[in-house]
């Protein structure tokens, strides 16, 4: 019976730290009920941990899908960048990662638009200026980018590998503890 007792307390010490392994949103730009009176550029997500690249989010108003321009999955975060001046109203990111345990999770965040409408016409004209000039530099920021996603990577290697180490832990310990229950009956 001290055997089982010990096996159970074990297993809710270790329990814990196996289900928190799971990715979870731990900010947002727009965040959750956010009321945003300014220009958005782009939509960011932020996780705890660092998300693959079949990542993906929709933006949607009204039940229909608003394109954007680009998607992209740079270490933790997830960021959508919005092709046009997103006109007042309410909006929904939907969004589903795969975190580094593989596991699919999906979530959606709900907020508003409410702009004043000269900054509205101001900054559809200044965007469209500006369209030209960000095609010019979009070879040098996406080289640039790939640098810096390379070096901010390093550090998540290591993150991984810490996981997997910790696992087999959890697994041999397991394993210890099961053995120790079944030689403890076949001396009895």
């Amino acid at each position: 019976m001290k055997k089982f007792i010990l096996f159970f307390f074990c297993v809710f010490f270790i329990l814990p730290s196996i289900i928190s392994a799971h990715t979870s949103l731990s900010s947002s730009n727009p965040s959750e009920g956010q009321v945003v009176t300014e220009q958005l550029e782009e939509i960011i997500l932020n996780y705890a941990t660092t998300i693959e690249e079949l990542s993906t989010m929709d933006l949607m108003r009204d039940g229909s899908k608003i394109p954007l321009k680009d998607i992209r999955v740079e270490n933790k975060q997830l960021i959508g960048a919005i092709s046009e001046p997103l006109a007042n109203g309410s909006y929904k990111i939907q969004w589903k990662i795969v975190g580094e345990d593989g596991h699919p999770i999906t979530g959606e965040i709900n907020f508003t638009v409410d702009r004043d409408q000269n900054q509205s016409e101001t900054d559809s004209v200044l965007i469209e200026e500006n369209q030209g000039k960000q095609e010019n530099n979009s070879q040098t920021n996406q080289t640039e980018q790939k640098n810096t996603s390379d070096t901010v990577e390093q550090p998540d290697n290591n993150s991984s590998s810490t996981m997997l180490v910790t696992i087999a832990i959890v697994l041999i310990v397991i394993f210890g503890i099961v053995l120790l229950l079944l030689t403890g009956k076949k001396k009895r």
